[in-house]
């Protein structure tokens, strides 16, 4: 037996509150409702569909290299091994930081010793800053969480992680992106393939499952929506 824990946070129409300030609200409409379509059936059947505008990188999602990146090993997300977005994982808690902190390469190896979890080569690593839990539906959720310094992201890369991802729209300090224009996690040096706009991390904290975030099949994109989910041994 397995339990499931939905990790995705809900995409809702001209939402700008779950979404990084560079990009652009989602805009999901109704394009034939019950009413109409059974009226044009001639009251035989009925059918909803929807009109979806959003971005690569809306609501929770998954970066690819070529959204850093134009280089020859740009792999977009269609070309993006699946194996990077599916596989076992471990969740550590870094929670106690506060907003806008940056979180250092010793900060990391300290938040991993007391987990008591090791991370092994070809892992996922998701962080629980607790950002979600606390500003969900707040502006601050946008700009206000704490991130990695590079020297941590450096760290996390030589761990030989083919993933991680992080339950905030981003995990950069936006003091760095706002004041410094630098983004230690999305430089080409530093990129590690990453899910952002994580949700409740609280539940897998501390623990050693599966995870599975699987990106649509966007030709020449940078990112994809996912629905992203820990698989627990009950």
């Amino acid at each position: 037996m397995v339990r499931i824990i939905d990790l995705t946070q809900s995409l809702v129409h001209r939402d700008k509150l779950g979404q990084h300030p560079f990009h652009p609200v989602p805009y999901i409409f109704r394009f034939i409702t019950h009413e109409q379509s059974l009226k044009e059936m001639n009251g035989r059947t009925s059918y909803q569909t929807d009109w979806l505008n959003i971005n690569s990188h809306s609501g929770t999602h998954v970066d690819a290299p070529l959204h850093v990146s134009t280089g020859p090993d740009a792999t977009s997300i269609e070309e993006m091994p699946l194996d990077w977005c599916y596989g076992e994982a471990v969740c550590i808690d870094i929670s106690h930081f506060p907003p806008k902190a940056w979180i250092s390469e010793k900060d990391l190896e300290l938040a991993v010793k007391k987990s008591g979890i090791e991370i092994r080569g070809g892992d996922i690593v998701l962080l629980y800053t607790g950002h979600w839990n606390r500003t969900q539906g707040t502006p601050a959720y946008g700009n206000d969480n704490p991130g990695l310094t590079k020297e941590a992201m450096m760290w996390l890369k030589d761990q030989g992680v083919k993933s991680f991802g992080i339950d905030a729209v981003t995990p950069d300090n936006p003091i760095d992106q706002q004041q410094r224009g630098v983004f230690p996690c999305h430089s080409k040096e530093s990129f590690v393939p990453h899910y952002e706009n994580l949700a409740n991390l609280d539940k897998v904290v501390g623990k050693r499952f599966i995870f599975v975030g699987l990106p649509l099949k966007l030709r020449d994109c940078s990112g994809s929506p996912v629905r992203a989910a820990a698989i627990l041994d009950k």
